[in-house]
């Protein structure tokens, strides 16, 4: 069976295939199919392969009705093994490797054709890519081929269609007796130039991004497509099962291209020019402060200032075409598509470690392999349940473990009974000795004593005094 992580990989590339097709960027399906199809796709796990129309249309179908879940694909029993190429091509590749260090994958194909040693008929290229991708270890050069890409300037004619992404480092705030580094990230809209959402934050991560992605999509609705660059927070798969989720595509720019990214970059710009420009930064006391001022600015000098490219400011723009708004109808869905997810193996005790905390579930699901869906606050609260998730479905919760409480919770099949009369007769024979006799004359001997109905005593005469 395929990993989970590399099922989620070929779901979000499929998702990647046909989300033209679901945001409705091309006007003929069955063309765009066949011109996707016309050359080899690279999916993961697989290599480069060729593909139908008919193929892709079957995931755009599959999508429809059952979401990303439903692009996942099954896994094989033979994992990690080739059908068709003899594990002594391995040997073969790795002596090409150490005489032609340079050499690519298809140049090395075709060596191997020339000296009899695979068959094109019976190991065609895509074959042999996936074996390579099965041993990346016999193969450690890529590909160095590349092409010159012209630049030229794009907008897109309609709201929501595009927005890109981007990060900038903003000023240093007085914490306590240190100074820390802000960042702002910012999401614009790539036909109004409106800012959909920006904010300063502490960290760069990818709970900053979280965050105020989903305050974007609150506000101003969801885009066909967002635009960002290689940042280790852009390409993290939590970000990824996302954007796929919710239902639109993320693109990444080509690596030392920032130029790509102008409209986001101008707007920065802008921001030091107009606003930190003018800012007293110890009149700031603290985050909050700096982000009230920062909303305050955007809102009443950046959206309703006429911007030279478009003839009028951001936000009439983007009103003009509110037509193309798609707002969120469920906010309570929403928070489900931004939970983060991970795998756990729930322990033998029912539990599950979830960074430095401990969770008790249904002992039932004991050895389990179970995806867990969480809001990073939920952590912060000892009262908030995680979710437990499995093929997609919500299966049961964990909440915090309480050892205090724990230790009064009367457990199933330790029930303590008394002694019998033989059985006490027998057992003060046994230990009535010249040195215990004075103990055993203070307990009954046709009775036991619970711990915890001593414990309870106590308490209780705590609450009396």
């Amino acid at each position: 069976m395929l990993s989970k992580e590399i099922c989620n990989q070929i779901a979000l590339k499929r998702f990647s295939l046909i989300s033209p097709v679901l945001n409705g960027q091309v006007n003929n399906q069955l063309r765009y199919f066949e011109e996707v199809c016309a050359k080899a796709i690279d999916m993961p796990h697989y290599g480069l392969k060729n593909y139908s129309p008919k193929t892709l249309c079957t995931w755009y179908h599959l999508y429809l009705r059952g979401g990303l879940e439903a692009l996942k694909p099954g896994g094989r029993s033979d994992k990690g093994k080739s059908r068709k190429i003899d594990p002594a091509v391995g040997d073969h590749i790795i002596l090409k490797v150490k005489q032609y260090p340079r050499i690519t994958k298809r140049m090395l194909y075709e060596e191997l054709i020339k000296e009899n040693i695979i068959v094109p008929k019976d190991v065609s290229l895509a074959t042999f890519y996936r074996y390579l991708a099965i041993h990346p270890d016999l193969l450690n050069e890529q590909d160095q081929e590349a092409s010159s890409d012209e630049l030229r300037r794009f907008s897109h004619k309609y709201i929501n269609e595009l927005w890109q992404a981007d990060v900038m480092y903003g000023p240093y705030l007085t914490v306590g007796r240190k100074k820390k580094q802000t960042y702002l990230l910012a999401y614009i809209d790539d036909a109004s130039r409106l800012i959909t959402h920006a904010s300063f934050h502490f960290e760069q991560n990818f709970e900053s991004l979280r965050s105020t992605l989903k305050n974007a999509l609150l506000s101003r609705g969801v885009p066909k497509l967002l635009y960002t660059d290689n940042g280790t927070i852009y390409r993290c798969s939590q970000l990824s099962m996302i954007c796929a989720s919710v239902g639109f595509s993320l693109l990444h720019a080509k690596p030392y291209t920032p130029t790509s990214k102008g409209k986001i970059e101008r707007f920065f710009q802008t921001v030091r020019m107009r606003f930190l420009s003018c800012l007293d930064l110890a009149q700031i006391k603290d985050l909050d402060d700096l982000n009230n001022r920062f909303s305050k600015w955007l809102l009443e000098d950046y959206q309703c200032r006429e911007h030279s490219a478009l003839g009028m400011c951001p936000l009439d723009f983007f009103m003009k075409q509110v037509d193309h708004i798609h707002l969120i109808s469920d906010p309570d869905l929403l928070n489900e598509h931004f939970l983060l997810r991970v795998n756990r193996k729930v322990h033998h005790d029912a539990t599950i470690k979830l960074k430095t905390l401990l969770y008790e579930t249904n002992p039932a699901f004991s050895n389990k392999k179970v995806e867990i869906r969480y809001d990073p606050n939920w952590l912060l609260d000892a009262t908030k349940p995680i979710f437990i998730f499995e093929d997609n479905k919500k299966i049961g919760e964990a909440r915090q473990v309480n050892m205090y409480e724990n230790a009064y919770v009367k457990r199933k099949n330790h029930t303590s009974k008394p002694l019998s009369t033989k059985d006490s007769s027998e057992e003060n024979t046994h230990f009535v000795t010249s040195d215990n006799k004075a103990k055993n004359s203070l307990i009954p001997s046709n009775q036991t004593v619970s711990f915890r109905d001593v414990m309870n005593e106590n308490m209780d005469k705590e609450e009396v005094v």
